[in-house]
């Protein structure tokens, strides 16, 4: 094989190479000016002043992109999954065989060789021909799939198609498809030597045989397919920034840019307020830079809808429709604004947007933006980063600034305020769920080395506070050092940030932070994931930086340690007896999922777990979180109902939690359909298994 080679530029003149390279410059300076205009729009966002994590980007860009994992996983669009990442890779071959190919070509010019190829040739190009044939078909395998789906779908379906996707789909499979025409034409022309190597184009130069293509006529066939060819890709290349192909570019610098934790909010400030005369999005532009760049990375591929459990219960919000919905309105106002800033008059940018439709009523109703529990779905299941959740908090901070929100609702943030709970009840009664038991406090127990928060519903809530009885019983089992703030213990405002009162949440966590900081606490442990995601993930912002752990952590550490003991004569369930539902805010958005399945698999045995269809980062959301446990839904209009049934299905006894929210939530769910059901937090679960365990030794040592 060492004569093994190809000719490049095979059957093309001096002219046809002239316009080649005319047509070539031009699609990429229509491209390059594409991006700068869309860069330009993104900069009418704020700059938030957040620093890259480049190790985490880098590992964004592998997880997510090269790897095409988050493409492939999920519960739904697997099989979409599965033939994007082979039009992916097969794109990704073929662009790099593109490369070598211009590296051969241009190291002609570059070292002044005539003739023979410099390293095209040989059993290198035996392996290039192979690998790029192979490569190309699963690309085009790829893209005739989709172009399949759309015809047959049509605007149906979870995708909200646009016209230009009918063009962009066949563009992508055509530019395959001929590819292998060229490759045929190729063969006949050149007579190339072991033409079985490019196999499936070797195929195509026997269908040309057959439909009358010969030595004598195949130089003006090759020609012409080869101009066809080339002039489907450089419109392909210049429609890139005008298209859907935008989020190739878009998505790739929106992992890059900034790489926030999920449940991670930004603090709005006080000097902002006075700036601006408002708290968080009115219109287009208050977003930040990288909120308008991620609605061009969004390709509405409906993934984020799909996942929704609001837009499962039949309320008004579909995630990939606020993007795209905003990204259109964008689209419309945003080069009027930029117009207005060349200009430097403000009033040109007032004109403007008084002249355009409200993002806030218009654009995005607020029933749309109260309906998202925040649950972050929407954002674990989008393979290039855009947050729908981030977007609809920043709104409804501005709706709260404009006092928009009512009803129950309101009344709850107001009582936060009053009284430093939801309920509304006294803060003396804060530490009368502990009668009954011995629970040091931070005066009593100065020394303490954990501090047990409680939070608000096992403080007020009578069931929810058989939890931390539970959790107590168990600390004091396994002789921890800990303490509890008792009265002086106030809502960390979680939920009151997710709703937008952002300065509400600031006033209790600064009230919380002095008095954690007056008792110098160093570690926390809580039963509650919203209570974990605001101490870990939002105080810190405020200087209030601690060892946060949720109770399923420190209950497995302890168990690992030896301290906490279960007989395996104790509890143990029959297989399929137990299910367990992974709260968002402790699964999806802390990833904490393994440790729960821990203390099942130790309280009540490794059998006994029937784990739910959608279970860790793939949970479906009980319907409390981002404020929603306030807003009176009717029972068929909760959010959580068919997370209900999900659990109801797997004909489990007992159904396993671990946040107060959705134990209340999933026990009021259960309650109205069966009461064959149980509904306990794994603290409770352990703690009856530890309890059995000490009266089987009891018993045992009286036999003895």
């Amino acid at each position: 094989m060492e004569d093994l080679s190809r000719e490049l530029y095979g059957n093309i003149g001096v002219i046809s190479k002239i316009l080649f390279y005319i047509c070539a410059f031009t699609s990429m300076g229509i491209f390059a000016y594409g991006i700068y205009k869309r860069r330009q729009l993104w900069k009418l966002g704020k700059d938030t002043g957040e620093k890259i994590d480049f190790k985490a980007s880098f590992k964004a860009l592998i997880s997510r992109v090269l790897s095409q994992k988050t493409v492939r996983s999920g519960v739904r669009k697997k099989k979409a999954g599965r033939f994007h990442t082979l039009m992916f890779f097969g794109f990704i071959i073929l662009f790099i065989g593109t490369c070598l190919v211009a590296v051969e070509e241009y190291g002609h010019i570059l070292f002044g060789v005539e003739g023979e190829n410099l390293f095209h040739k040989g059993i290198y190009f035996a392996v290039y021909e192979v690998f790029l044939d192979s490569f190309g078909l699963l690309y085009t395998l790829g893209a005739a799939w989709f172009l399949a789906r759309m015809i047959q779908k049509g605007r149906g379906g979870s995708v909200r198609y646009r016209k230009s996707d009918y063009f962009l789909v066949s563009a992508l499979f055509v530019i395959g498809w001929s590819g292998y025409w060229l490759e045929g034409l190729r063969i006949i022309r050149e007579n190339t030597a072991y033409p079985w190597l490019s196999y499936v184009g070797n195929s195509h130069a026997h269908l040309f045989r057959f439909l009358g293509v010969n030595e004598g006529n195949v130089d003006a066939v090759h020609l012409t397919v080869w101009w066809g060819h080339g002039l489907l890709v450089f419109a392909f290349i210049a429609s890139f920034p005008f298209t859907r192909l935008l989020h190739v570019i878009a998505g790739s610098f929106n992992l890059i840019l900034v790489r926030r934790k999920p449940g991670y909010m930004i603090p709005v400030t006080v000097e902002e307020l006075e700036e601006t005369g408002k708290v968080g999005v009115e219109n287009v532009q208050d977003f930040s830079y990288r909120q308008l760049l991620s609605l061009d990375a969004c390709v509405a591929c409906g993934r984020c809808t799909d996942a929704c459990p609001a837009t499962e219960a039949g309320k008004p919000l579909s995630p990939r429709d606020v993007v795209q919905d905003i990204r259109s309105h964008f689209n419309e106002v945003g080069p009027l604004i930029q117009d207005a800033r060349k200009n430097g008059r403000d009033e040109l940018e007032d004109k403007a947007l008084a002249a355009a439709p409200k993002l806030h009523g218009d654009i995005i109703s607020a029933e749309t933006l109260w309906s998202c529990t925040t649950c972050n779905a929407c954002h674990e299941v989008c393979p290039l980063d855009v947050s729908p959740v981030s977007i609809i908090t920043d709104m409804r901070r501005f709706l709260i600034g404009e006092g928009a929100l009512s009803g129950p609702p309101a009344a709850s943030l107001q009582k936060v305020q009053r009284s430093g709970n939801p309920w509304g009840l006294p803060a003396r009664d804060r530490f009368n769920w502990s009668e009954g038991l011995d629970v040091p406090t931070v005066q009593s127990n100065p020394g303490f080395e954990v501090l047990y928060w409680i939070g608000c519903s096992a403080t007020y809530d009578r069931r929810i506070q058989k939890v931390a009885h539970a959790v107590v019983k168990l600390l004091e089992h396994a002789g921890v050092n800990y303490a509890t703030l008792g009265p002086e213990e106030r809502c960390t405002g979680e939920f009151a940030r997710r709703m937008g009162d952002e300065f509400l949440f600031q006033e209790s966590a600064e009230n919380n932070i002095e008095v954690l900081k007056k008792y110098n606490v160093k570690s926390i442990i809580t039963h509650c994931p919203h209570c974990l995601n605001s101490l870990s993930k939002d105080y810190p912002q405020f200087g209030g930086n601690y060892d946060v752990m949720h109770h399923t952590q420190f209950l497995s550490t302890l168990i690992k340690d030896d301290k906490l003991k279960v007989d395996e004569k104790a509890i143990k369930g029959e297989d399929g007896s137990i299910t367990y539902h992974d709260p968002c805010y402790l699964a999806r958005i802390n990833g904490i999922s393994e440790e729960p399945r821990f203390l099942i698999e130790e309280a009540v045995g490794e059998h006994a777990l029937e784990e739910v269809k959608r279970s860790g980062c793939e949970s479906s959301c009980c319907g409390a979180g981002g404020g929603r446990m306030w807003f009176d839904d009717e029972p068929e209009e909760r959010i959580g109902r068919t997370r209900v049934e999900e659990l109801l299905a797997t004909k489990a006894k007992t159904v396993a939690v671990s946040c107060p929210f959705c134990l209340t939530m999933m026990t009021d769910g259960i309650a109205a359909k069966t009461d064959q059901v149980e509904v306990k937090d794994l603290s409770e679960i352990l703690a009856d298994a530890i309890e059995m365990t000490n009266n089987i030794t009891s018993y045992s040592k009286n036999i003895e």
